[in-house]
């Protein structure tokens, strides 16, 4: 087993800026780019475990050791690495600091919640009613608007416009009721 201090060539007490130029000065060695024709693949297996290494050191969290990557073994194709790979992000969430919220906030969250509820159930009735009767309107007198020139078209048409207005209305309706009481509270 190798430690990703070994691959990167510094020692355990290494800082983060050490490690971050061990990292370039590795990865320039071992570049694909950089190998000889029939050396590439090699070098790219390289770069991948340099490139492990850093990532691992400079979370600093690991240790230095590997998650169970030998020197023979392909970073891609490990499946210890994945899995491990996965526990440290899980672990990273579960030692995450708390997100502590005032009350005061999930009273006001709350408050915004019951007044979406008002208001959604004041654009129950109002939508529907304005639409039908706009389209009602257009029904009995097809004069009144002059649209496309095709009854049921018009009809939707206007019912949509009838809708759009029962929104307004509704809305207004709501915010009024909240209004009023805020101020009796």
């Amino acid at each position: 087993m190798s430690t990703y201090h070994e691959i990167l060539g510094v020692g355990p007490e290494a800082s983060q800026e050490e490690i971050k130029n061990a990292f370039r000065r590795r990865a320039l060695e071992c570049h694909p780019d950089q190998a000889e024709e029939g050396k590439k693949e090699e070098a790219q297996q390289e770069f991948r475990r340099v490139r492990e290494a850093f990532e691992i050191l400079s979370d600093g969290e690991n240790g230095g050791w590997s998650s169970g990557m030998s020197d023979d073994s392909d970073a891609e194709d490990s499946p210890k690495r994945s899995r491990g790979a996965r526990r440290s992000y899980k672990e990273k969430w579960r030692n995450a600091k708390k997100v502590r919220v005032s009350k005061d906030i999930v009273d006001r969250v709350q408050g915004l919640s019951g007044e979406y509820r008002r208001l959604r159930r004041r654009n129950k009735i109002t939508v529907p009613v304005c639409a039908l009767v706009v389209a009602s309107v257009y029904i009995v007198d097809p004069l009144t608007l002059n649209g496309s020139g095709l009854f049921l078209v018009d009809v939707l048409l206007s019912g949509l416009v009838g809708g759009a207005y029962g929104l307004a209305i509704g809305s207004v309706w709501a915010y009024v009721e909240i209004f009023l009481n805020d101020l009796r509270q």
